[in-house]
């Protein structure tokens, strides 16, 4: 693995790997992560999709990226992810997979079209007193000392941050900000939640900052992101013969080592409760 800068490597089409030739690949879980995987694998290392096969322990993919419609419940989503931007590899990915909504376009092409058509902002993404609109809604309403203590905790050492928690670090003047109300409700901070995830967050979405009240930034699909997101993903797959195992819990991989190679040999799995053990090499 190398870090690149700049985008000379980010449209080419990579050489395929030596040795990709009659190898398989096995993922566990059927979340995004692994419809990843199994899509660069197919796009980038040139594997068959016939070699990649995807456990997945529920009766349907997408892990945490849901949306599906339950008859009783309704719709059940847990939560979203907050695209913007810089989301380099999703876009990456999805740039090669095709709509399902939209003929002769990819996922991103549909996404960017939206964007531009019909930009998404929220003008009032919180109220309070049961109702009543923020005042100073569009500010952020920090204190110089509250700047103070944002600037100090994006500026401070990780292993000085072991085991803190955010109201460690933060004032109250901090806490009577909408910023962090607007950042707790984006990102689902509390006070007692860990003040290092909370630098990373800062570092990472500084660029936020400016539009936290409106939400401008973000980048949203048509649907929700398991109808928009995951079910392209896997139709994609699917298509270029990836197996998908369902009912399926991976219980142990045994691995073994010769010439300072690590092999995975053997995969036991629980398929609709009964216990299996597959003999392969991945």
């Amino acid at each position: 693995m190398y870090r690149t800068s700049g985008n000379f490597e980010a449209f080419a089409r990579p050489l395929k790997p030596e040795g990709i030739d009659g190898r398989r690949a096995y993922f566990v879980g059927a979340g995004l992560a692994s419809l990843s995987g199994a899509a660069f694998l197919i796009r980038d290392a040139q594997m068959p999709g016939s070699a990649i096969t995807i456990f997945e322990e529920l009766a349907l993919p997408g892990g945490s990226m849901d949306g599906i419609l339950d008859e009783h419940k309704g719709f059940i989503i847990r939560g979203g992810r907050e695209m913007e931007a810089h989301f380099e590899t999703l876009w990456d990915l999805f740039r090669s997979i095709p709509s399902l909504r939209t003929p002769d376009a990819s996922v991103l092409d549909e996404m960017y079209w939206l964007h531009k058509t019909d930009p998404a902002t929220n003008p009032r993404r919180a109220i309070h007193k049961r109702g009543e609109p923020i005042e100073q809604m569009p500010d952020l309403t920090l204190t110089p000392k509250a700047v103070e203590e944002l600037v100090a905790l994006a500026l401070m050492r990780e292993q000085d941050l072991d085991d803190k928690r955010i109201d460690e670090v933060f004032t109250e003047e901090f806490f009577a900000s909408n910023f962090w109300l607007y950042w707790a409700t984006m990102f689902a901070f509390e006070p007692w939640a860990s003040a290092l995830e909370m630098r990373r967050y800062i570092l990472r979405f500084v660029h936020h900052v400016s539009t936290l009240a409106d939400l401008s930034s973000l980048r949203f699909t048509y649907y929700n992101q398991y109808e928009s997101l995951i079910r392209p993903l896997v139709s994609y797959l699917e298509g270029h013969g990836v197996t998908f195992q369902y009912d399926t819990q991976v219980d142990d991989i045994l691995v073994t080592e010769a010439a300072g190679e690590k092999v995975a040999t053997t995969i036991n799995l629980t398929v609709s409760g009964q216990a299996r053990q597959n003999r392969r090499r991945a």
